[in-house]
């Protein structure tokens, strides 16, 4: 049976009895025309094009890579291959409510591919949906429309305190390891373009003559285990400064050996990403934890000369960005190689200098990021509460008349 009618004329109907999932067309960047027609991929807007292969309005369901994300488009848009798209000519539904009711049926939950992540169109047509009358259907869409926009909108301010708190703690981590605590010492003008002035009394070295060890990942995929007694640290886990280990893979001791054969990180020992969308970044190895590297990770092992904590918070510095940036390849994964790392200049001041300046800089970072995890919480709370609304209006269970008469 196709479906089941129920209270208001409901009705409960797979998906391809709903809409039909047009696939999109190949568009290499090189062969886009200059245009202000949108050309939608998975993940959203990759860039423009002079003509459409849709008409406006038109919904957009990822196939490939980012397979199952709903996005909208008032405008005629080109979907390209990692998409399916679903415009007037493909269902008799009102598309502003069939575009909420999509967000409701998890299309992001399986892959069907073993390679890159795609969305099977006859997996998705197996899905449910409750499918009210056509009025219904342009009630629920405004209903949705003018609450999300609510919750959109503040969401949007609290990602716009988010980023200048990010900006903050850049500024104050960057500013004390290039220029110290104290404004009143005496500056001059490095001659590595990328530092700025520092205090005349520091030295400028290069990371290779100050760490004991360097040494990068093993080029090869760990075999993870659920409940392995190890940690593999990968690009994930790492944030400036911080290491995240609560969702990190697991490996067995045997793998654990293998990977730590040419150095076992220890406490100290400085974690560095070196490829992907978050390169650059770094944290220090925790205390009584067996961890070793996933791919595209580097770890260092400081010398007497310099204090971890001061070293990993320069490295997370814009100055040490801005001069490993410089060198980076590759342009869908950028990494930077080891010589460029290992050449990276540190402005170095007395050991004690070091600490003091690393104590400082630990405090005001940890400050912020604890209000930066409070807004990160309610950000995904104000999610949380934007899908489940989306998901009771959207299955009847929210009278949306009677809501806003209330």
């Amino acid at each position: 049976m196709n479906s089941t009618q129920y209270v208001g004329g409901w009705q409960r109907l797979r998906l391809k009895f709903i809409t039909r999932l047009a696939y999109g067309d190949s568009l290499p960047s090189e062969l886009r025309r200059e245009g202000s027609v949108p050309v939608f991929g998975s993940n959203g807007i990759v860039g423009t094009h002079d003509c459409p292969n849709t008409r406006g309005p038109v919904i957009l369901v990822g196939r490939k890579g980012s397979f199952g994300k709903i996005q909208w488009s008032e405008q005629a848009a080109f979907g390209i291959d990692t998409t399916y798209f679903i415009d007037s000519r493909h269902s008799r539904a009102s598309l502003r409510w069939l575009y909420y009711a999509l967000q409701t049926l998890n299309l992001d939950a399986v892959s069907q591919d073993t390679g890159v992540p795609g969305l099977s169109r006859e997996v998705a047509y197996e899905s449910i949906l409750a499918v009210p009358p056509a009025e219904a259907q342009a009630k629920i869409a405004a209903f949705l429309d003018r609450n999300t926009a609510a919750i959109d909108e503040l969401i949007s301010k609290k990602e716009q305190a988010a980023t200048l708190l990010a900006e903050q703690r850049q500024t104050i981590l960057t500013r004390a390891v290039t220029t110290g605590l104290d404004s009143d010492v005496p500056t001059r003008l490095s001659d590595v373009a990328t530092l700025g002035r520092t205090p005349l009394h520091w030295d400028t070295v290069r990371l290779k003559h100050v760490v004991a060890r360097i040494v990068d990942c093993p080029h090869s995929t760990p075999e993870y285990e659920d409940d392995g007694d190890c940690i593999v640290v990968r690009t994930s886990d790492v944030d400036r400064g911080r290491l995240d280990l609560e969702r990190a893979r697991r490996c067995s001791w045997a793998t654990y050996w293998e990977r730590t054969a040419r150095m076992a990180p220890a406490f100290g020992d400085i974690l560095y990403s070196r490829e992907g969308e978050r390169f650059g970044m770094a944290a220090l190895v925790p205390d009584r934890v067996p961890i070793c590297l996933g791919q595209r990770m580097m770890i260092f092992r400081v010398g007497a000369r310099v204090d971890p904590m001061f070293l990993m918070w320069f490295l997370n510095s814009a100055s040490a960005y801005a001069q490993v940036v410089q060198d980076t390849v590759g342009a869908t994964s950028p990494r930077v190689n080891i010589p460029t790392v290992a050449n990276i200049w540190i402005p170095l001041p007395p050991l004690d200098a070091q600490r003091a300046i690393a104590s400082f800089v630990s405090t005001e970072v940890g400050r912020i990021d604890a209000i930066r995890d409070r807004i990160d919480a309610s950000i995904h709370t104000l999610n949380q509460y934007r899908q489940s609304l989306i998901t009771a209006a959207v299955t009847g269970k929210i009278d949306v008349t009677r809501e806003e008469a209330a």
